[in-house]
C-alpha cells in the first residue's frame, strides 16, 4: 500500500520541504508514502492553466490507482474520519492512494466530477502549506489507526 501526495507547485521552500521530509520518513511502514512535485503550468489563461495542470496529474495515474482531489468544494473531514477514509480506500485498491494538490486555479470540472475530493480546511492555505497540512495528517491518519497516542481525543 502506498500513497502518493502529488502537489502542482513552483515556488521552493525548504523549511516546509524539510518538514515534509520528516513526516514522510515516519511514514515508511504499511502507510509508505511519497511526495510528486508537479509543476505549475506557464500559461496566462486560468482555464488553459487548469487543462494542462489536471492533464498533468491524470498521468501519474495508473490502472489500479485511486485518485482523490483537494479542493475547496470537497468533502471536509475531522482527522479521525479522515484516518478511516484512507484506511478504507488502502484497503480496496490494487495500486497507489494518489491525493491530488491543485495549481492556484484548482483541477477541471471534468476532473472534479469524475474524481472524488477532499477539502483540507475552511482557510485558504499556500500550495506548500497546504502540502504539509496533507503530510502531518496522513502521518496522524497512520497513528490513528495504529492507536499510538500521537492523537489525542
Amino acid at each position: 500500500m502506498a500513497i502518493v501526495i502529488a502537489a502542482i507547485e513552483n515556488h521552493k521552500n525548504k523549511d516546509i520541504d524539510l518538514l515534509c521530509a520528516d513526516y514522510i520518513k515516519k511514514l515508511n511502514g504499511p502507510y509508505a508514502t511519497k511526495l510528486e512535485i508537479l509543476p505549475a503550468a506557464r500559461v496566462t489563461d486560468p482555464a488553459q492553466q487548469k487543462i494542462k495542470e489536471t492533464e498533468t496529474l491524470l498521468k501519474l495515474c495508473k490502472p489500479g490507482d485511486k485518485l482523490i482531489l483537494c479542493d475547496e468544494h470537497g468533502k471536509m473531514h475531522d482527522s479521525i474520519s479522515f484516518s478511516q477514509m484512507i484506511e478504507g480506500e488502502l484497503s480496496n485498491i490494487r495500486g497507489k492512494l494518489i491525493i491530488g494538490i491543485g495549481g492556484a486555479y484548482g483541477f477541471t470540472q471534468d476532473a472534479l466530477k469524475n474524481y472524488p475530493s477532499i477539502k483540507l480546511s475552511d482557510l485558504t492555505f499556500p500550495h506548500h502549506l497546504a502540502r504539509l497540512v496533507l503530510v502531518e495528517q496522513v502521518y496522524r491518519a497512520y497513528n490513528i489507526q495504529k492507536g499510538t497516542g500521537y492523537h489525542h481525543i
